[in-house]
C-alpha cells in the first residue's frame, strides 16, 4: 500500500492535499474464475501458443518475474545463445527495488525498497558498473543517533539518561561495541558466500535458536541484549540468520547507493533486453508435459499461453503460491514454500521543511527501541528540503492496519521523533509503503526463523525436472540485491549446464 499525505490539519487532510494508491488484492488468481477464463478464451488461448511458437525458437526458457533475478538470468543465457522470455506481473521492472519520487519537492526522492548495497556485493557493483550507472559512498557526516525509552543520545554520557541494568563489564561500551564483545570469533565459513550447502550443518547450533537468544547463551544482560537489538525485530528470527549475514559483512564497512534511484538499475537492465521482457502478464498456472512446459498467462481479460523448454522462477514465495504447478512440486520443496515467512516491514518516507538533523550535527542516521531504523535519504541531493527515511515491522507494522492514510503517516512521523523530536514541526509531506500489501512480494525480504535456514534452504534452491529458482530467498544475501543477482547468475548456471552451454564470455564485462 502507497500512501502519500501532505501536512495541513487534521480535519482538512481528509478532505484535500491527500493522495492515496493502494495495493489491492484484485490481481491475485482465483482459481475458480481462471477456469472460467480458460474455458471461454480457448481459441484464444491455441492461437496464441501457435504465434509464439512462431515469433520464437522453439522451447525457450521462459523467466517467470523481472526483478533483479530474473533480469540477470535473462541477460545471461541470452548473451550464451539461448532464447529467453520473461514474464513479468507488474508494469515495471525491479520487483522489491522501488524508488518513489512523487509527491516530493525539488527533485527529491526516497527508496521504498533497496536503499543501499555493500562493498563486498561484487554482483551489485558489476551491474551498476556495466550500466554505467553513477553511484556514490552512502556517507552520513553527523553523529548517529540510539534512542531508548524515547531517549535520544549520541555520546556515552547522553546514554547515562537511559535507565538499563547492565553488568560492570557493558556498562560505557556503544551498542556496536557489545555486540563485537558477544559474538566474539565465528567458524570462518560462515564470512564465505560461496560456502557448500554441506556447512549448514555444521551450522545447526546457531540456527535452533532466536537471535535475542543466542546473545543471553553468551552471557549478555537482558537490557544489552536490548541495546544490541535496536532497529529491527528480531525476537523470532534465527541466530543463523543474523551471524551469517554479519560474518559475511564483518570487513566490508562501505557502503553505496546508486545516484539518481535505486530503480536505475532494474530499468537499465530491462532495457537492455529490450522486447524480451513482457509487462503486466502474470503467470497464473505453469503445467509440464513431455517436451517442456505450457505457461499460461493473463493478458488483460484473456488468458493466453506460450511454451518453454525451461521454467526460472525468480519471483518471491507470495507470488509462487499465486502460480498452479501442474503436477505439482515435490514435497520438500511445497513445505519450504508453505513455512517460509517474510519480514512485513513497512517504509515510511517524510519530507522535512529543511534538513534540521545536519544544523544539530546529527547525521541523519538512527535506531530505536521500537524497532524503527532512520537515514537521512537525500543526503547527496541539492536542496533545502530534505527526506527521512525510516523502517519499521513485525509488531508495530501490524498496528497500522485500518489505520487511515494520515493516521500511519502520522505514526511513522510519531517513531522518527523518538530519535528526532523535531521532525514534528519539520513535517511537510510523507509517503508510506507497506511491503505486506503488495500483492506480488506480500513482503520485505525473507525471514528465516530458528531451524528454518538448515532445513529450508537447501530445498528452496534445488532445481526441479526444468524449473530453476531464483531470487534473494534463495541466497545467503538474504534481503539484499546481492542476494537476488547473485541467485540469478546460480539458475543461469543450471540452465547453460544442462543446456551443454558455456559461460558467456560477455558475462562480466563492465567496460
Amino acid at each position: 500500500m502507497i500512501v502519500i499525505v501532505r501536512r495541513a490539519a487534521t480535519r482538512r487532510l481528509a478532505h484535500k492535499g491527500l493522495t492515496v494508491t493502494e495495493s489491492s488484492d484484485n490481481h491475485a488468481v482465483n482459481r475458480r474464475r481462471f477456469l472460467q477464463q480458460s474455458a471461454r478464451a480457448a481459441p484464444f488461448a491455441a492461437i496464441a501458443l501457435r504465434a509464439s511458437a512462431r515469433a520464437i525458437d522453439d522451447h525457450p526458457t521462459v523467466i517467470v518475474g523481472a526483478g533483479l533475478a530474473g533480469l540477470r538470468v535473462a541477460d545471461l543465457l541470452r548473451k550464451a545463445g539461448l532464447p529467453v522470455v520473461v514474464l513479468e506481473a507488474q508494469g515495471r521492472a525491479g520487483g522489491r527495488v522501488l524508488t518513489v519520487r512523487a509527491p516530493f519537492d525539488e527533485g527529491l526522492h526516497a527508496e521504498a525498497g533497496a536503499i543501499r548495497f555493500a562493498g563486498a556485493h561484487r554482483a551489485v557493483l558489476r551491474a551498476v558498473r556495466r550500466h554505467r550507472l553513477p553511484f556514490v559512498p552512502f556517507d552520513l557526516s553527523g553523529s548517529a543517533v540510539t534512542a531508548i525509552d524515547k531517549r535520544p543520545a549520541t555520546t556515552l554520557d547522553d546514554q547515562r539518561a537511559w535507565t538499563l541494568d547492565l553488568k560492570p563489564s557493558e556498562r560505557g561500551l556503544t551498542p556496536s561495541a557489545l555486540f563485537e564483545h558477544y559474538v566474539g570469533r565465528l567458524p570462518a565459513d560462515l564470512s564465505d558466500p560461496a560456502a557448500p550447502a554441506s556447512a549448514l550443518t555444521r551450522w545447526q547450533a546457531f540456527d535452533r535458536v532466536t537471535w535475542p537468544e543466542w546473545l543471553a547463551s553468551r552471557g549478555a544482560s537482558r537490557d544489552a541484549v536490548k541495546l544490541m537489538t535496536v532497529g529491527a525485530d528480531s525476537a523470532q528470527v534465527s541466530a543463523l540468520y543474523v551471524i551469517r549475514q554479519y560474518a559475511m559483512l564483518r570487513t566490508s564497512t562501505q557502503r553505496y547507493k546508486i545516484a539518481g534511484g535505486m530503480d536505475r538499475l532494474p530499468a537499465a537492465m530491462a532495457a537492455s533486453l529490450g522486447d524480451v521482457v513482457r509487462y503486466n502478464v502474470p503467470v497464473v498456472r505453469v503445467e509440464r508435459r513431455a517436451s517442456g512446459f505450457r505457461v499460461d498467462y493473463r493478458e488483460g481479460p484473456a488468458v493466453r499461453s506460450t511454451i518453454a523448454g525451461r521454467i526460472v522462477f525468480a519471483v518471491p514465495i507470495g507470488t509462487m503460491r499465486q502460480i498452479e504447478v501442474r503436477p505439482g512440486l515435490s514435497a520438500e520443496k511445497q513445505r519450504a514454500f508453505d513455512r517460509l515467512s517474510y519480514y512485513p516491514a513497512v517504509r515510511f518516507m517524510l519530507q522535512t521543511k529543511r534538513r534540521f538533523w545536519q544544523t544539530a550535527g546529527l547525521s541523519g542516521s538512527a535506531r530505536t527501541d521500537r524497532a524503527t531504523e532512520t537515514w537521512d535519504a537525500t543526503f547527496d541531493l541539492p536542496a533545502s528540503r530534505g527526506i527521512l527515511g525510516a523502517t519499521t515491522g513485525g509488531e508495530l507494522e501490524r498496528r497500522i492496519q485500518g489505520m487511515t492514510p494520515e493516521a500511519s503517516v502520522a505514526f511513522g512521523v510519531d517513531l522518527v521523533a523518538d530519535a528526532f523530536p523535531a521532525i514534528r514541526s519539520e513535517f511537510e509531506k510523507g509517503a508510506v509503503y507497506r511491503w505486506r500489501t503488495d500483492p506480488w512480494a506480500r513482503g520485505a525480504f525473507v525471514v528465516y526463523r530458528p531451524g528454518q535456514m538448515t532445513e529450508l534452504l537447501p530445498a528452496l534452491t534445488a532445481s526441479e525436472d526444468g524449473m530453476h529458482f531464483a531470487g534473494e530467498h534463495t541466497s545467503p544475501w538474504t534481503g539484499w540485491m546481492e542476494g537476488a543477482l547473485e541467485s540469478g547468475e546460480r539458475a543461469a548456471r543450471e540452465v547453460l549446464a544442462a543446456e551443454r552451454r558455456a559461460w558467456p564470455e560477455a558475462a562480466d564485462d563492465t567496460r
